[in-house]
């Protein structure tokens, strides 16, 4: 396995214009080959192959790096929903320095994670298995990162409400979307409006040894989220904003 995920792995650093060490890399090997060992006891991801664990989790991850957003200058940042730690360990790799904080509400993948990221040595990780809508009202947490993430969770509407209490006034979130982003957009109008952030960019961007584009929605938020958001849990999924 490893030589062909090797060079393919290569191969999409190069698209991505990433450059990485030897190290790293071994990391998102071992990364990869966790995921594909563990697929079924954990239920992680319905990607089981090792090709497809590299292009639709891995790059699919890092390709948000191709934007050039400012990750070296990040402190702490929360991956919400994070399901196998996608996108949050493979940028943890390659930017360590950051305090990274996975959410899930399934304990199996967030103990998943944690071996994973004991195993290659992420010291700056850690772990919450709770609900966000539960998690955003905590005094610890709510409007402490400078950066929150989230891939495939839910509509654009219901992410506002779920990820954006988590990060401080003036941080940005970023959401991963498929093609039918400019539909979302336009129906979020007013969660974005109630929660006190704009968008801020839109940036398209290629996964490597796929057909697929990645869109980036960055949102900031201007002032503080209002105490009445997150809502009670399941109501940002069945109510949008």
């Amino acid at each position: 396995m490893d030589k062909q995920i090797l060079f393919l792995l290569e191969k999409g650093l190069i698209e991505l214009n990433i450059s990485i060490n030897s190290t790293q890399k071994d990391q998102l090997l071992f990364f990869i080959n966790m995921i594909e060992k563990n697929n079924r006891l954990f239920n992680l991801t319905g990607f089981k192959t090792h090709v497809d664990i590299l292009v639709d989790l891995i790059f699919d991850s890092l390709s948000f790096l191709k934007t050039s957003f400012p990750l070296k200058e990040i402190n702490t940042a929360i991956d919400v929903g994070t399901g196998a730690g996608i996108p949050g360990i493979p940028l943890n790799i390659l930017f360590p320095h950051i305090h990274f904080y996975y959410l899930d509400s399934n304990h199996k993948k967030i103990n998943f994670i944690k071996i994973v990221a004991s195993q290659l040595n992420l010291k700056h990780s850690f772990f919450l298995c709770d609900r966000a809508e539960s998690l955003g009202h905590d005094s610890i947490y709510r409007e402490y990162f400078d950066f929150a993430m989230t891939r495939a969770l839910s509509s654009l509407s219901t992410n506002l409400e779920l990820v954006t209490p988590f990060i401080k006034v003036m941080g940005k979130a970023v959401f991963f979307k498929g093609s039918s982003y400019q539909k979302e957009i336009s129906l979020s109008s007013n969660s974005f409006s109630l929660l006190n952030c704009h968008l801020e960019s839109i940036l398209s961007i290629p996964i490597p040894l796929s057909n697929r584009q990645n869109y980036f929605i960055v949102v900031s938020k201007s002032s503080s989220t209002p105490i009445d958001y997150p809502r009670r849990i399941g109501i940002p999924q069945k109510k949008p904003l």
